[in-house]
């Protein structure tokens, strides 16, 4: 009499025993065995009994009949074998052929037979093969493939999912987002996962943290991982694969896989030019066929996309941080050399209005306050630049009369102008209506520019300010003189902050502050400049209000 045992998520579902010479195994109700579940077909498989052997045959499934994890049209058995269909898992015992066979040995995930890995099988106390165990260094190189055992169809599906994970991390650079769309890839390439963890080693504590956790089904579970397996893999680099860690002995007392009702896993280490980032595991619940050698090979290569892309991120981070601090040093530099320069304005101030009380000398005393006097607006106007350019702000947006906003301006400039001999100029296209600005900042922003062209000019020149219209949603202001212009070497950074073509006398803020407050607004601003001919700048603003 035929003995057949069926196991099931690892455990001993039930047994069979027949008289019968051909038993067709699947999910129809009128099969000699019954196996209820969707990954088996209505016909799946058949045993048949003969003299001196026992041949087990695929009829035509969708999933695939496998003996000891090898696929099989027909297969003559042999004591200790396997077989998987679907989600089950069968030995068969009670024909001569298959004599010698250990009712105690659940043989049906055994991973290591005919995967054509070189690696020694690990064997668990009773000589079930459990465990196939890789080099995580070799995997992918090619010198774990024997001659004449290439599956092609498969290495093509291998490198299709490497691709497709390549491009969904390009440009990825947060740590989140990278181990969420490899998540997501894990998922999809194994749809027998149940459960998938990506962790990473504390450099300091060198304590495996979570990075990302990801299981079927809204049922939170905690985040368990075996230490026999996390000691190979991290120690020893290797990659591994068990096929049922209910059959092995050194997974019986994890109480944590037993209640997770985990049994096969994945687990390869996260590696880095040979250095040890984490580890990432996947893992089931699913009984029948378990995981493949090729699928270790397949999360093996995943992984190194992900470690790679993992250094990315750490490199990138690096730079950016070393920028930032030489962004920072170069911010301090040209504060405090303006701060510098005002503070021996104030200095030379107070020594002369101290000098002036001494001798009671009204005149000096006067000249020293307005000394002190210039050196504080200065100051104030350099920490209104500093927050202009540090934040952010939205215009606040008021209906402005482009005469009445440039009058203001002009006026500011006119005394200086006449006292240096230059020629100031205004032409204004009447039929421009009041537009939307932010008139305080953008008052600042203009003078800035009107200030700087006067300054620039020598006696004799000419500063000239115009506003027209561009078509009907846009208008432009243009600022033009005849000073020394800008040096080409300079065209490039002038928009800079700390940049000045002033030396001392200018903070480097004035442009780049003018700048952000135009592009606020939604306008653009174009420099032309020769040197020994002049400069011009051209600022085109929207009509309406930006959004």
């Amino acid at each position: 009499m035929l003995k057949v045992t069926i196991f099931r998520e690892g455990r001993k579902h039930r047994e069979v025993a027949t008289e019968k010479k051909r038993i067709v195994l699947g999910r129809e109700a009128g099969c000699d065995i019954v196996l209820d579940d969707k990954t088996v077909s209505r016909h799946h498989a058949r045993i048949d009994v003969g003299e001196d052997s026992v041949t087990v045959t695929d009829l035509g499934s969708s999933n695939g009949t496998y003996v000891n994890r090898e696929r099989i049209q027909s297969h003559t058995l042999a004591p200790n074998d396997g077989i998987t269909v679907g989600g089950f898992g069968l030995t068969v015992r009670g024909h001569k052929s298959l004599g010698g066979y250990s009712s105690g040995a659940i043989e049906f995930q055994r991973p290591g037979a005919g995967s054509g890995s070189r690696e020694p099988e690990q064997k668990t106390p009773s000589g079930t093969a459990i465990i196939t165990a890789m080099d995580a260094r070799r995997i992918g190189r090619g010198d774990d493939i024997r001659e004449g055992e290439i599956d092609r169809a498969g290495m093509m599906k291998r490198l299709s999912v490497l691709y497709e994970l390549g491009e969904n991390l390009y440009g990825r650079l947060a740590v989140d987002e990278i181990a969420d769309t490899f998540l997501d890839v894990l998922f999809e390439v194994f749809p027998r996962a149940d459960r998938a963890l990506m962790m990473l080693e504390d450099k300091q504590t060198r304590k495996l943290m979570p990075l990302a956790a990801r299981q079927k089904g809204t049922e939170e579970q905690d985040v368990t991982v075996s230490r026999t397996v996390v000691d190979t893999v991290l120690e020893e680099k290797q990659a591994v694969i068990c096929g049922d860690t209910g059959a092995d002995s050194r997974f019986s007392d994890s109480a944590s896989l037993q209640d997770l009702r985990i049994t096969s896993i994945m687990c390869v280490p996260l590696l880095v030019s040979d250095r040890v980032l984490g580890m990432v595991e996947v893992d089931s619940r699913q009984g029948g066929i378990g995981f493949r050698d090729d699928d270790l090979r397949l999360l093996a290569g995943l992984t190194a996309q992900v470690g790679i892309a993992l250094e990315n991120s750490r490199l990138y981070k690096e730079v950016e941080s070393s920028r930032r601090l030489a962004a920072i040093g170069q911010t301090v530099s040209g504060v405090a050399h303006c701060v510098k320069n005002v503070l021996n304005g104030m200095d030379g101030g107070l020594f002369i209005a101290r000098r002036g009380l001494e001798a009671k000398d009204n005149r000096k005393i006067a000249k020293g306050w307005d000394m002190l006097e210039r050196n504080s607006s200065f100051l104030k106007g350099l920490v209104l630049d500093m927050l202009d350019y540090s934040k952010d702000r939205p215009p606040e947006y008021v209906p402005t009369s482009l005469d009445d906003l440039f009058a203001e301006i002009m006026a500011f400039v006119e005394g200086r102008a006449a006292e240096a001999g230059i020629l100031l100029s205004l032409d204004i296209d009447k039929s421009i209506s009041p537009v939307p600005l932010d008139p305080t900042r953008m008052k600042r922003a203009l003078l800035n520019l009107v200030a700087n062209s006067v300054e620039a000019t020598p006696e004799g020149g000419k500063v000239t300010v115009s506003v027209a219209t561009v078509d009907s949603a846009r208008y432009c202001v243009t600022i033009a003189d005849t000073g020394k212009g800008i040096p080409e070497d300079m065209m490039d950074t002038i928009f800079e902050p700390f940049v000045s073509t002033k030396g001392s006398k200018g903070t480097g803020l004035g442009l780049p502050v003018m700048k952000k407050i135009v592009e606020e607004h939604g306008g653009r601003v174009e420099l032309d400049s020769k040197v020994g001919e002049g400069t011009t700048f051209k600022i085109t603003l929207p009509m309406k209000a930006a959004s």
